[in-house]
């Protein structure tokens, strides 16, 4: 897992940061900067108290009341938690969390047509909001549908020869719409 772009940043300019304060700062800043890197990074960096001074071994506890009466070894425990930094750079002591499962969606369109044309013809006839001139003219179109549907050309064809009827399509009502719909499935 890499790190985020900005937390490789944050751990660069605190390095940049506990180097500055082991060459100028007092024992109070560079207590505070000690206190600060800890709540920073013990929960991010495997074993972060290991090798740091009033840390009880195993239990990654560090007793705190006592180091802080012993400026030198606040020191080496800026020093220490510089190398884990720099090694953190690279993930190599980083604290796994725990991943979470990829979510993975498969879609099948499987569509069962199972009308046929003689179906959507008696259905076309039975429509009785269009006239006879609008019945024959769909009739038309679905027998130019079949047509198309049942030739043995390639699919890429069949959709140009199509669109004539889709641009007409267009322009019907929603039944008429509907009932072709299944037909120009087919192809």
């Amino acid at each position: 897992m890499a790190l985020p772009k900005e937390l490789m940043e944050m751990v660069e300019q605190d390095i940049s940061r506990i180097e500055i304060e082991l060459k100028n700062g007092d024992d109070i800043s560079r207590w505070k900067l000690f206190r600060e890197m800890d709540g920073k990074y013990q929960s991010c960096i495997n074993n972060f108290y290991e090798g740091m001074w009033f840390s009880v071994p195993n239990k990654n506890v560090l007793h705190f009341p006592q180091l802080q009466q012993y400026p030198d070894y606040v020191v080496e425990n800026l020093e220490m938690v510089k190398s884990k930094l720099l090694t953190y750079r690279f993930e190599a002591n980083a604290i796994n969390l725990p991943q979470l499962p990829a979510t993975q969606v498969n879609v099948n369109n499987n569509i069962n047509i199972s009308i046929t044309f003689e179906e959507v013809r008696e259905k076309i006839e039975d429509m009785t909001s269009l006239t006879n001139e609008e019945t024959e003219e769909v009739l038309a179109k679905i027998s130019e549908i079949e047509e198309v549907v049942k030739s043995n050309d390639k699919k890429k064809t069949k959709w140009e020869k199509i669109k004539p009827v889709l641009v007409w399509l267009a322009d019907k009502s929603l039944d008429i719409g509907t009932a072709l719909l299944p037909l120009l499935l087919k192809i």
